[in-house]
């Protein structure tokens, strides 16, 4: 959308908060703004429905629309506070253009009376010059403090705006269950570390976490207790990894966590530690009084390589994770036990 575009839809949204009588919010902004860009059909239906009501939408109003149709996904949020930004932005840009107009405009009127009174010694003539000056100064006092009203109004918005796209970003890259960084952040981690890791030749380590038997848990006493187990290794996870690595969910009851500096004897180490603190804990089902049993994990660990892709230290995590499921689980395995099985089912046939 072009910027003159932009402008004229952010007049739009302007004229219609104040038809409303509403604060135009970030919140508001966003609302509007995929209303009268027409990009999303339900809400702009429910807009469209609370609009041709005999009493407008009120503010509630308002707020429950977007509530329900305004955060259809951390993308279109994104979105729309991005577009709201930019909105608020090119408006304060308007208000400093206004602003450079206007004293330009003043200077000029100034140079003019100025050229005019040196022109002539009537004093009937200075004294009219003179008043238009003092009513040219009077009105640019008056557009300055208005335009200084007007920028204080748009930076707050801008500032709530920048607050409200920070905390969505970091939304989006949140698991809302047990509250670690989700698929999407791990990767971008891992991304970063991994590049650092292999400019400054130093070791990085991947550990994938799976839940053993998590099914059953959900079979036997229902999906909320299933979300405490996840709950439970994820603060564990957390706790855990306080200072050392980067836990995030991966997806399921499957857990990943970024070792940077660490090798696979170190990462080892570390893996012990969270599979016996793990399984250490139990939980109660609170209104049968009974204890559900001994939470374990199968972890598994590969150290990246020089040559690796992503995919490849993934890939290698993920196989000594199945090996330690399939010999047992409640168990640790590295990349060198699944490169040991592999010789041994070789030498077997």
């Amino acid at each position: 959308m072009s910027m003159c575009a932009d402008s004229a839809l952010g007049a739009r949204i302007l004229e219609l908060a104040g038809r409303l009588g509403v604060d135009p919010t970030p919140e508001t902004y966003a609302l509007f703004y995929r209303y009268l860009s027409k990009s999303d059909d339900k809400l702009c239906e429910a807009l469209d429905a609370a609009l041709a009501r005999p009493i407008l939408p009120s503010q509630l109003d308002l707020d429950r629309i977007w509530r329900q149709f305004g955060n259809a996904s951390d993308g279109q949020r994104l979105t729309s506070l991005y577009d709201a930004s930019q909105i608020q932005l090119q408006r304060l840009s308007l208000y400093v253009e206004s602003a450079g107009d206007d004293a330009r405009q003043y200077r000029d009127a100034l140079n003019e009376g100025n050229d005019y009174l040196q022109a002539t010694d009537d004093v009937v003539t200075q004294r009219e010059l003179l008043s238009r000056l003092i009513e040219a100064t009077s009105a640019m006092i008056e557009k300055t403090q208005r335009l200084e009203s007007q920028v204080a109004i748009a930076s707050r918005e801008i500032q709530a705006l920048r607050s409200d796209l920070e905390q969505a970003r970091a939304e989006s890259r949140t698991d809302p269950l047990t509250g670690l960084p989700n698929r999407k952040a791990f990767q971008s981690y891992l991304e970063i570390h991994s590049a650092r890791a292999i400019a400054d030749r130093k070791p990085l380590s991947l550990l994938f976490c799976d839940i053993d038997r998590f099914k059953q848990f959900n079979d036997t006493w229902g999906h909320r207790l299933g979300d405490e187990v996840l709950k439970l290794v994820g603060n564990s996870l957390e706790q855990l990894c306080q200072g050392i690595g980067f836990p995030a969910r991966y997806g399921g009851e499957e857990f990943v966590i970024v070792l940077p500096n660490r090798d696979t004897r170190a990462a080892t180490d570390i893996a012990e530690q969270i599979r016996d603190f793990v399984g250490s804990r139990t939980l109660r089902v609170k209104n049968m009084n009974r204890t559900v049993g001994q939470v374990t994990l199968s972890l598994g660990i590969s150290q990246l390589r020089w040559q690796d892709s992503l995919d490849d230290l993934i890939e290698r995590a993920d196989a000594a994770l199945y090996l330690a499921k399939e010999t047992g689980r409640n168990r640790v395995c590295t990349e060198a036990d699944t490169t040991s099985v592999t010789k041994l089912a070789a030498s077997a046939g």
